[in-house]
């Protein structure tokens, strides 16, 4: 990783903070039913999670399509068929969220998606050993929480 400035650090920590509470306000509307919005929620936690860890490499992906070919980039430097395709996966979203609406498909698709898009987000991040998880996401009983309340390790 890159040696930061302060103005640098604190836009990666704000970054870092708003891709993990829209990832988690994400899932809190999947249980709610509300894909469509859901979505949303996700193109947002996942790019906010690439421009991250673009910014801490000194890169800063200008643009919707900037900011996918960086994850393709990630995602083929680490090895990664989740951050290399999450953007790809998301496009397809809306038409499966209409498949299953229309009941001519199962929700399996949309939880694969969904699973797929927030390992993404979680490895990205994960790329950054530095950056603290906000304390809004840390429960005192058990640690810091993930998506569904399961347990998460610290960033």
């Amino acid at each position: 990783m890159e040696r930061l400035g302060d103005r640098e650090t604190k836009r990666l920590i704000r970054y870092h903070g708003q891709s993990l509470r829209l990832l988690q306000d994400s899932m809190d509307l999947v249980r709610e039913g509300r894909w469509r919005r859901c979505e949303d929620l996700l193109w947002g936690s996942l790019t906010l999670a690439v421009k991250g860890v673009a910014l801490s490499r000194g890169d800063e992906p200008d643009g919707r399509q900037a900011v996918e070919r960086y994850a393709v980039m990630l995602g083929n430097e680490c090895r990664d068929r989740r951050i290399r395709d999450a953007f790809s996966k998301l496009a397809s979203f809306p038409d499966a969220v209409d498949r299953v609406s229309e009941s001519r498909s199962r929700v399996n698709h949309l939880v694969t998606v969904l699973e797929d898009v927030t390992g993404a987000v979680e490895r990205l991040w994960e790329l950054l050993p530095g950056v603290e998880e906000p304390e809004e996401f840390v429960d005192e009983d058990d640690g810091p929480q993930g998506i569904g309340g399961s347990s998460r390790r610290e960033l």
